[in-house]
């Protein structure tokens, strides 16, 4: 049968002490064997007349993934078949029961930073049909790899491919964007010049991202002031927040609490990047414990997996 359970997420951008405390207690007792699919979703947003000073749930369930896309998932208790329904918005990470050998192979490999194997190993495990949003969401994957390998024309190409049709935000997520300052390689930085205007506008976020540490800055930033008005909403907010990263330090020290807000008005899987950002920038700045209480709530928090694959975090 369906079984919800809760981890602890403690405040906007976590209560470290509190969130490492109630997380460490939870992953030290014995598992509970489970039905379906694992998925874990974001807290429900508030209704006006609740309080938001105590740390809020993430929600977990297992059951099966009936539907899943850009608007809405849909959770059946396996034995029961009932339904349960939720903004796809919501979702932070779902870990699939059914997976085959070749799909296991392949998060493997990324997990192991085995990149050769991931692009070799994609076209094999979309053939087997795994259903629309987990082609979506390893295609990604492969798009992370190729980017962290300095593949960029092939990184660049399978975002543009996904950006044909609507992305749960938990694939959108995973946008091998550049968070930090941290200088962009010449292979990425060509990449990104040569799909600067891609009609895809997540081409033109990522190449952005890349550009902002390069040379070639005042382009990226250019390319981030368009997108800041974009129509779609998700793209919008990442280009602005992408701007962060040309502030001056001044600028960083009076903006951290309005700053702090824009994410925590974010859906929950789409902060880890700005969160990443939001600590580099105040670290640059000199506020050293701000940045360390930042980097404690991306430690330990359990659902920000999209943020493995980073090199600077």
């Amino acid at each position: 049968m369906i079984e919800k359970n809760f981890l602890f997420e403690g405040g906007y951008l976590l209560k470290a002490f509190v969130t490492s405390f109630l997380f460490a207690a939870l992953t030290c007792t014995q598992p509970i064997p489970a039905l379906g699919s694992r998925i874990w979703l974001a807290p429900a947003p508030l209704k006006t007349d609740q309080a938001s000073w105590y740390p809020r749930a993430i929600e977990e369930f297992n059951g099966d993934v009936d539907q899943y896309d850009d608007q809405i998932i849909v959770i059946a208790d396996e034995l029961t078949k009932k339904q349960y329904r939720f903004p796809s918005s919501r979702v932070i990470w779902i870990e699939p029961h059914d997976q085959t050998l070749l799909e296991k192979q392949f998060r493997q490999s990324f997990q192991d930073r085995d990149d050769a194997a991931v692009l070799a190993g994609l076209s094999p495990v979309l053939m087997e049909r795994p259903p629309v949003w987990r082609q979506q969401w390893l295609t990604m994957v492969a798009a992370v790899s190729a980017s962290r390998t300095l593949r960029g024309q092939i990184s660049l190409e399978l975002i543009a491919q996904l950006d044909q049709r609507p992305l749960p935000l938990m694939t959108l997520a995973w946008l091998p964007i550049s968070w930090t300052n941290r200088l962009t390689p010449q292979p990425l930085v060509k990449e990104a010049l040569n799909r600067l205007t891609d009609q895809s506008e997540l081409v033109q976020l990522t190449a952005s991202s890349w550009l902002l540490a390069s040379p070639h800055r005042d382009l990226g930033t250019s390319k981030l002031n368009e997108l800041k008005t974009s129509s779609r909403q998700e793209v919008a907010s990442l280009a602005k927040i992408l701007l962060w990263r040309i502030t001056t330090p001044e600028e960083v020290m009076s903006s951290i609490q309005k700053w702090k807000q824009i994410i925590a008005n974010l859906p929950m899987v789409l902060s880890p990047g700005p969160i990443v950002l939001l600590k580099d920038k105040v670290k640059s700045a000199g506020d050293l414990k701000t940045a360390k209480h930042l980097q404690w709530s991306i430690e330990v928090a359990p659902m920000l997996k999209q943020l493995d694959w980073l090199d600077d975090r």
